[in-house]
């Protein structure tokens, strides 16, 4: 049974009031005659009013996705080659720390991306996915499975294809990460919330048993 989609009303008027808010206090800052202890104020709660803002995108992301990990990892990968902002990915992870979970996706999940700080190709202020799939035996490598760290079951299956997309992946090792048996229940969720998991019932080049998340552009596609 297909679930009845979520409402994301309250999250997003979440974010709506507070951007209104943060608009507020602009308009309200005077134009002339400010002193800089006017400013503190008002910078002090520009400051309140962002935070409000992205916690509220906080709850959206982990509703839809998961860990911030998780976001920014689809994003990249929906993004492969192209220079992406430092603000874009902040405003997908929805969490400052966000530096902190790019530099899980290199160490030790093995994902080639590169700063600005790092690359002359790119401005300082941009990162870049470099390869658009994990080396097949890196995919494959223990420490890919054991460094999950999901919330959930079904957040932990998701990550795991996510990471090894377009390899397949073996019922043992989803039961692995996933940590209980109901693994599958899981996978039938992702399917109906529109995630593009194959079997070898749409896809007869995987071995029975098996599944594979649809790489990001496939046949003009995404994978969500």
């Amino acid at each position: 049974m297909t679930p009845a989609p979520r409402s994301y009303e309250t999250e997003l008027r979440d974010i709506e009031l507070a951007l209104e808010r943060a608009l507020a206090v602009v308009r309200n800052t005077p134009r002339e005659g400010l002193t800089a202890t006017r400013w503190l104020d008002s910078a002090a709660e520009l400051g309140e009013r962002q935070a409000e803002a992205r916690e509220a995108a906080a709850r959206v992301r982990q509703a839809l996705l998961g860990s911030a990990r998780l976001a920014l990892l689809a994003y990249l990968r929906a993004h492969v080659g192209e220079p992406v902002a430092a603000n874009a990915l902040e405003g997908v992870a929805a969490i400052q720390a966000w530096t902190r979970r790019i530099r899980e996706l290199r160490d030790p999940f093995g994902w080639a991306v590169e700063s600005g700080t790092s690359s002359t190709e790119i401005q300082k202020d941009q990162y870049r996915l470099l390869s658009d799939r994990l080396d097949e035996d890196a995919a494959q490598d223990d420490k890919v499975a054991d460094a999950i760290t999901g919330q959930t079951s079904k957040e932990r299956v998701l990550e795991y294809l996510l990471h090894l997309s377009p390899w397949p992946v073996s019922p043992q090792r989803l039961e692995q990460v996933a940590g209980q048996q109901t693994w599958r229940q899981d996978i039938r969720e992702l399917i109906d919330e529109g995630w593009l998991i194959r079997t070898h019932e749409d896809d007869p080049t995987l071995s029975p048993g098996f599944y594979r998340l649809k790489r990001p552009g496939s046949g003009g596609d995404s994978i969500f």
